[in-house]
């Protein structure tokens, strides 16, 4: 009984390992492509044809002069005409106070600066908003050509720099300029905030389908694979291999929706952050790996933690899931170079992966649990274990790799947490464990709730809420 479910186990965690890696890998495809859809320039200047519309600004004047009543600009009150030729021949050397032009109440320039590290807006979201018609007013040249780039209110408070430019308005007509200028950034503020919340939704979602699309067939297939087998050595019959294949396919789509929509959007939305090492976590795949590791190594810690097993069976468990996680992920990408069918190969390559180190280990630590062991024998096996281990370096190098990439700040502080967390490991030592990732944790500004199982143990009698 014990042998079968350990084989179940098996088989869930092999599968979990495979879910994992293809949604990250998913979230990784669409976090790019988020990243370009969303991409904005830095700069304005060199970039006004991105968010100008001469289209947007003829229509707004055209509907103002489409009736039959005199046109008056809003401020000076002096007459508008639609040509320039007109303006010239009524006017003469004062054609550019009567001639009409539409422009930007609100500055395109202020705009940009306001919205362009905004992860969710595209440039054309800016330029629709910015382009509204609340957000377009039909005026003189000579008032446009003297306001520029300022704001209604920078452009009434500089009452000499307009009055050197011969334009003289009237209190109640900077009153109205202000308030006009207000409402229309406020609109388009209201505007950009609803694109804002629709496109991160919509990330989450495209993302999260195309997850849940290679998530699920990889579990499926995995599935499928195994189930296979079973049939094959009869300890399943037809109907119970296929309920079980469609049940952990379905499973499976529904981890890979979550976890890559997740993952995108988080990406997306760290993307334009302040800090450099925020950014570099958010293009990285760190976020998905430490998502399928907690996938992976969650059940033992619970065991453990509710005292379902031992300290012993502890760390024999997360030495081989550990060296599953780490091989399975080799083995997905090969397998995937190998047999370039989408998917199936490296589902095929995570199996096999995993099952090479799974068995090797295990097979490893139940020679060690012999009580009878002679010395030397034991000193040959843990030599033999050790050479498995090595399996593992190549993970930990990954990870170091990319902390030496992303987080040279904080090289330090990690090395040493992971070499108090091997040390406790080999030991035994599930506070000295604790401590190790808690400077992590620490490290990484977040707040450790628990120093000691001690802690732990009050924590979970306590009520209150448990965070990871």
């Amino acid at each position: 009984m014990q042998s079968s479910n350990k084989k179940e186990n098996d088989k869930k965690t092999q599968t979990t390992i495979a879910e994992g890696l293809a949604a990250t890998q998913s979230a990784k495809v669409s976090a790019d492509n988020a990243a370009k859809k969303f991409a904005k320039p830095e700069n304005y200047t060199g970039n006004r044809t991105l968010y100008d519309s001469g289209s947007a600004k003829y229509h707004a004047k055209s509907e103002l002069f489409s009736g039959s009543a005199e046109v008056k600009d809003p401020y000076t009150g002096d007459i508008l005409t639609l040509r320039k030729a007109d303006a010239k021949a009524r006017f003469g050397a004062d054609w550019q106070k009567h001639l009409a032009e539409s422009d930007h109440i609100h500055p395109l320039e202020r705009i940009h600066e306001a919205h362009k590290n905004n992860p969710f807006l595209t440039n054309d979201d800016i330029r629709e908003a910015a382009n509204s018609r609340e957000n377009l007013e039909v005026n003189s040249r000579s008032f446009n050509n003297a306001k520029r780039s300022r704001t209604n209110e920078e452009f009434m408070a500089d009452r000499e720099y307009r009055e050197s430019k011969g334009l003289k308005l009237s209190k109640k007509a900077e009153l109205e300029a202000v308030q006009r200028g207000r409402e229309a950034e406020a609109e388009i503020n209201r505007e950009l905030r609803i694109r804002t919340v629709k496109n991160a939704a919509s990330t989450f979602h495209n993302a999260g389908l195309e997850g849940a699309k290679q998530s699920g067939l990889t579990a499926l297939t995995m599935s499928g694979i195994m189930n296979a087998v079973a049939v094959i050595k009869g300890e399943k019959d037809t109907g119970e291999a296929i309920a079980d294949t469609l049940k952990t396919g379905g499973a499976g789509a529904v981890t890979g929706y979550f976890m890559s929509g997740g993952l995108t959007t988080l990406a997306q939305g760290l993307s334009n952050s302040s800090s450099q090492i925020i950014q570099s976590l958010a293009k990285s795949n760190l976020p998905g790996q430490i998502v399928t590791a907690v996938m992976t190594f969650g059940g033992t810690l619970r065991r453990y933690a509710s005292g379902e097993i031992n300290t012993e069976d502890f760390i024999i468990e997360l030495g081989d899931k550990g060296s599953g996680l780490a091989l399975g992920g080799y083995g997905f990408v090969t397998g995937q170079a190998l047999i370039p069918i989408p998917i199936v190969g490296g589902v095929i390559g995570s199996l096999v992966g995993y099952a090479l180190s799974s068995s090797l280990y295990g097979g490893l630590v139940e020679r060690l649990n012999g009580a009878k062991l002679a010395h030397e024998e034991r000193l040959r096996i843990e030599r033999e274990c050790q050479k498995a281990i090595e399996m593992l370096k190549e993970y930990r190098k990954q990870m170091e790799d990319l902390i030496s990439s992303y987080l040279t700040e904080h090289i330090t502080a990690f090395h040493t947490a992971f070499d108090t967390m091997k040390e406790a490991l080999g030991i035994g030592d599930i506070d000295g464990f604790i401590s190790g990732a808690n400077m992590i944790t620490e490290n990484l500004g977040g707040r450790v709730q628990f120093r000691n199982m001690r802690e732990f143990d009050s924590l979970m009698d306590s009520d209150e809420a448990f965070v990871l």
